[in-house]
């Protein structure tokens, strides 16, 4: 009788142990793909944020806002995305999302110093979408579940002003 008891005890502790490793396994595994999204998050976010900064830097070096927006979206083609998880970058031109501010070619007008902002954006997929107790992360509202859209703004001070001696008038 006293063989059984073991018997007895020595499977019950493989069985707390099996189950110990199926719920330690689920979390192993939830982890794993919570820490795939975030991969791609921070890829995508790091990518929009140096493509911003090129698109700036490109647009600064202009003299006038059509060559400043031509120059920032020829820099962005630099940083293109695989177009499926993380999608290449686009130039945000729409109300204040590019301003090229050189005060009109007036010297005299220091502040604001002529600078131009550019915004860029782009989306990223996750490969995994996180449903964590009905709230939704990633839905960026067009549809898309597990998507979310990334905007970078730069704002850079005009390289090459061109000052124009007609347009120099006190303020």
């Amino acid at each position: 009788m006293v063989i059984l008891k073991n018997r007895v005890e020595v499977r019950n502790a493989k069985a707390s142990a099996a189950i110990e490793l199926a719920v330690g396994s689920f979390f192993i595994m939830t982890m794993m793909l919570m820490a795939i999204d975030v991969t791609v998050m921070m890829i995508g976010f790091s990518m929009n944020d140096r493509a911003c900064r090129d698109a700036a830097r490109a647009a600064a070096q202009c003299s006038d806002a059509t060559s400043a927006q031509a120059a920032a979206r020829a820099a962005l083609q630099a940083h293109r995305g695989d177009g499926y998880w993380i999608t290449t970058p686009t130039l945000l031109t729409g109300g204040s999302n590019f301003i090229y501010s050189d005060n009109g070619g007036n010297a005299l007008i220091v502040d604001p110093p002529p600078s131009v902002t550019v915004t860029t954006q782009i989306t990223c997929r996750y490969p995994v979408p996180i449903n964590f107790f009905g709230a939704r992360f990633g839905d960026n509202g067009s549809g898309l579940r597990g998507t979310s859209d990334f905007r970078k703004r730069y704002l850079f001070p005009i390289v090459k002003y061109q000052f124009d001696p007609s347009k120099t008038v006190a303020p």
